[in-house]
């Protein structure tokens, strides 16, 4: 029974430590800058080869 509480405990332990890194706001890392925006590209006329003419 001594053996399973501290195997839980471990686990608490683990996930507590996982909560607080995974975020950022402990480990003082910079956020990601935003994502810039795409490139407009222009609209290129369609062939239909399925014509014949």
């Amino acid at each position: 029974m001594n053996k399973l509480i501290q195997l839980i405990a471990l686990a608490g332990v683990a996930a507590i430590a996982l909560v607080l890194t995974s975020c950022g706001c402990c480990t003082g890392e910079a956020k990601a800058p935003p994502l810039r925006a795409l490139p407009k590209f222009k609209e290129l006329p369609t062939i239909d080869y399925g014509n014949g003419k």
